[in-house]
């Protein structure tokens, strides 16, 4: 299907209404719904009021580039709203199409446009391609909805499907093949704010993640570019996490005694008693627990905020944080693994 997952908002300028009034009607004739102004502005109405409620109700901006709507006080108003709404919502997509040469609006320029300058068929069918590789990817996550990458600088002329439960998101994500499976971790993280290492001090608990991208079930190297590891257009990635915990309590109560760390006796006797209580409050933390924790602490921040370090670079597949050999003692515990889908494509 070519349908988009969304009402689609047409932005242009009043002298390329002949162009806009057949796209328009090709689009409703393959059941695409679409705000325009010619049909859903009433007599009377407020045109702001009614632009800015088709744009809050629209998951595309269409914008219709040409020489007369880049001049356009409207269409730029329109172009600075929907970028808003991508920032601020993370609700909207932009789709350039190109009308005829002109000077491109600065944010647009590394963004790919449907082409209609001399082919309007061809670039017709570069729209109903972006929707139906969207519609596609959608149904990777299960009918999740699709937001747009939150990086508004990002190019697009190639991009990859970004699924997560843990965020309760599915994004398509400007990313370039070429680029190597270290480059692509770090931005992700990045971009999304994951952290490398999470504390939660009401509950004496330290984490630290680590990520790692899986192409036909196989890792790929860090320093492996993705077209190198095979990674076609349109195929399925995953970028699994894993992590470690380090109990906090029961560390400083080991090493309250084990000659580790000098403690006057009455306050070690103290302390050690409030660490014991603490321990019997939190109660037993089993592997369940140990990843309904995790999962909160990635998906907000925990009370003291989350730590994000960026890790030392190690050989092989897995970029984790720096490595603390209290994690592998007998307090250390492994997290299950979460896996988030990717599904390559370009348009």
């Amino acid at each position: 299907m070519t349908t988009p997952i969304g009402k689609v908002f047409v932005s242009h300028a009043s002298a390329d209404k002949t162009f806009v009034d057949r796209l328009v009607a090709d689009l409703a004739a393959r059941a695409i719904p679409v705000w325009y102004d010619k049909l859903d502005l009433r007599v009377g109405e407020s045109v702001p009021g009614g632009i800015n409620e088709g744009l809050t109700a629209s998951k595309y901006f269409l914008i219709v580039l040409s020489k007369s709507s880049v001049a356009s006080r409207w269409v730029t108003e329109e172009l600075n709203a929907a970028l808003m709404e991508q920032v601020a919502r993370g609700g909207t997509f932009l789709l350039p199409a190109l009308l005829e040469d002109c000077e491109l609006p600065p944010l647009l320029r590394h963004r790919r446009y449907a082409d209609f300058r001399t082919d309007y068929d061809r670039g017709l069918a570069d729209l109903l391609g972006v929707w139906g590789k969207d519609r596609e990817a959608a149904s990777v996550a299960n009918g999740q909805p699709l937001y747009p990458w939150p990086d508004i600088a990002a190019t697009e002329e190639e991009f990859v499907y970004l699924h997560s439960t843990r965020f309760d998101k599915f994004f398509r994500m400007g990313c370039d093949l070429s680029r190597t499976a270290d480059w692509a971790i770090d931005y992700i993280v990045d971009t999304l704010r994951l952290p490398w290492n999470q504390e939660v001090s009401q509950l004496g608990m330290k984490w630290s993640f680590s990520y790692r991208l899986i192409f036909d079930e196989k890792g790929i190297g860090l320093s492996t570019r993705l077209r190198d590891a095979g990674v076609p257009v349109g195929a399925v990635l995953k970028l699994g996490i894993s992590g470690t915990y380090e109990d906090v309590w029961e560390k400083e109560l080991k090493e309250m005694w084990d000659g580790t760390k000098m403690y006057e006796m009455g306050g070690a006797m103290m302390r050690d008693a409030r660490l014991r209580q603490s321990i019997r409050d939190r109660g037993q933390l089993t592997s369940a627990r140990l990843k309904e924790l995790a999962d909160a602490g990635r998906a907000t921040e925990s009370p003291t905020g989350a730590v994000r370090q960026r890790p030392a670079r190690l050989n092989g597949n897995v970029r984790p944080h720096k490595i603390h050999r209290e994690y592998f003692s007998r307090h250390a515990s492994n997290l299950s693994q979460q896996d988030l889908v990717i599904g390559c494509s370009t348009c």
